[in-house]
């Protein structure tokens, strides 16, 4: 008796982790993030996963930049399901953080955008 409830038990946390694996491949999506910069100059440097927040990384160098808007697009080469999408921007060894608020979905990609302004 003691074997059939093991057994059993064994199959349900199979079927279980199938469930959730599944489940968890279907929530990932590319991830696109509309940068909405105060002045010019800043170049992408990649994006970096911290644990459940997605860091888009950006670094600006130098003494002058263009006083003009300025928004950019990018998105990540992998589906990923981050909690939350950060912008982080360098300037000169200045680092700003800016929170990105999700703006559309779309079937396999989700928008958000992040403004210094």
């Amino acid at each position: 008796m003691k074997r059939v409830f093991a057994v059993l038990a064994l199959i349900l946390l199979a079927v279980a982790g199938g469930i959730y694996a599944l489940g968890s491949t279907e929530s990932d999506k590319y991830i696109t993030l509309r940068a909405t910069f105060r002045m010019g100059g800043a170049v992408y440097k990649g994006y970096q996963l911290e644990g459940d927040t997605l860091v888009f990384k950006f670094e600006r160098n130098g003494d002058f930049f263009t006083q003009a808007m300025e928004v950019k697009e990018f998105t990540t080469d992998e589906k990923l399901s981050p909690k939350k999408v950060v912008m982080e921007v360098n300037t000169n060894g200045e680092i700003r953080r800016y929170e990105a608020k999700l703006v559309k979905e779309e079937e396999d990609r989700l928008i958000y955008g992040a403004s210094e302004l």
